[in-house]
């Protein structure tokens, strides 16, 4: 019997069979995980007293955030972040438990994605969590379907698939406060727009109550458009987000647009933006119409005033109900202060330059042509009927 053939075989085999376990080594356990096993222990205990966050990435990605006075900040943009989306996560990394742990080979972590953070082409995102004196260290690698992740404690030969999924984008960007602006869109009684080119109109919500906008500098011959694109110029400030802040340079902007928006109460907020092919940048200074202001207090005295003589001479229970529910409504609107607004404002947002999604730059600062009903084509000579 020839023995070479045979052992040729037995080597293919065994070739074979080396290839089916690097393939499968991910989806089998190195061995059962522990029961209600937490890969960052005691870290739930300790979430009040979490101080410092960091996320990076071999890429160069990375973020701090730090817990300071006022709250939590976005270090490298000096801008408060997004406290909420920072719980979620500090929950999310407490609450993680083994469901397996896949190798302690350091040649299959590429694969899970949890490779040292500065090796080269590292996927790994590794955090960070500070708590007085004592600091957890993770490596998030790739996602594990269904709903887990692949991780690795810094310095512990172990990868692991846990649960729940998380995800910790290391990008500045992605952490900061995203509203920069909170106007009821109904207070909002006046906006004019300085486009860097074109013509400047503005809108006016007439009487207060009214639901839609008023176009103002409409061209002899031309009409206002739709009501549902002239109200989004006035109801931007309502929902403006950011995507990313800057600090803001002394100088002025050059040709910039300009959009000034001013509230019943005499609140006035003035945006001046530039724009390039790819993004827009804002910048927003408020202040305080003193005429504006008086006259908003001056009607929401006489208002309560009104509503409580009706009370008063309401000879049924309803009546009177209605009068009291009335002057706390009125109440209530008076509540708000221009001034404190104004210079809440200009203190979260004077120091900075604000990126906001392109489609919010052209919803702020569209042309007024756009506004407008498209001009009628006239008739050709050629069609014209020939007189008798």
């Amino acid at each position: 019997m020839n023995r070479r053939p045979l052992l040729a075989l037995a080597v293919a085999a065994l070739i074979v069979g080396a290839g089916a376990i690097w393939v499968s080594f991910a989806g089998r356990p190195e061995r059962p995980a522990k029961a209600d096993h937490r890969v960052l222990p005691a870290l739930a205990d300790s979430l009040d007293s979490v101080s410092e966050v960091r996320l990076s990435r071999a890429d160069g990605a990375a973020t701090t955030l730090q817990r300071r006075t006022g709250g939590w900040f976005v270090a490298q943009r000096n801008y408060p972040a997004d406290a909420a989306k920072l719980r979620s996560l500090l929950i999310e990394l407490a609450g993680l438990r083994v469901v397996e742990q896949k190798t302690s080979d350091p040649a299959h972590y590429a694969t899970l994605g949890v490779e040292d953070e500065n090796v080269a082409h590292s996927h790994s995102v590794r955090i960070d969590i500070v708590a007085g004196t004592h600091t957890w260290s993770l490596l998030l690698g790739r996602q594990a379907q269904p709903d887990g992740n692949y991780v690795r404690v810094s310095g512990s030969p172990a990868a692991l698939w846990a649960r729940p999924r998380v995800e910790a984008d290391p990008q500045p960007a992605r952490w900061i406060q995203a509203q920069v602006l909170d106007i009821p869109a109904d207070q909002v009684q006046h906006v004019a727009i300085h486009p860097l080119s074109g013509p400047s109109y503005w809108l006016a919500r007439e009487p207060r109550g009214a639901p839609d906008f008023t176009l103002h500098g409409v061209p002899p011959g031309r009409k206002a458009g739709s009501n549902a694109l002239i109200d989004a110029v006035g109801d931007v400030v309502a929902r403006l987000t950011v995507e990313d802040v800057k600090e803001r340079p002394s100088e002025p902007l050059e040709k910039a647009s300009e959009a000034i928006f001013r509230t019943f109460d005499g609140l006035q907020i003035v945006v001046d933006g530039t724009r390039d092919p790819t993004s827009a940048w804002i910048r927003l200074n408020a202040a305080v119409d003193a005429d504006a202001a008086k006259r908003f207090a001056l009607e929401q005295k006489t208002s309560a005033s009104e509503s409580k003589s009706s009370a008063g001479g309401a000879g049924n229970k309803s009546a009177a109900s209605a009068a009291g529910a009335n002057s706390a409504s009125a109440a209530g609107a008076g509540k708000r202060n221009p001034a404190e607004e104004a210079a809440a404002i200009n203190s979260r947002a004077q120091a900075y330059e604000f990126q906001i999604p392109v489609y919010q730059y052209d919803q702020i600062f569209r042309p007024l042509n756009d506004l407008l009903t498209p001009v009628a084509e006239k008739a050709s000579a050629s069609t014209k009927p020939k007189g008798k």
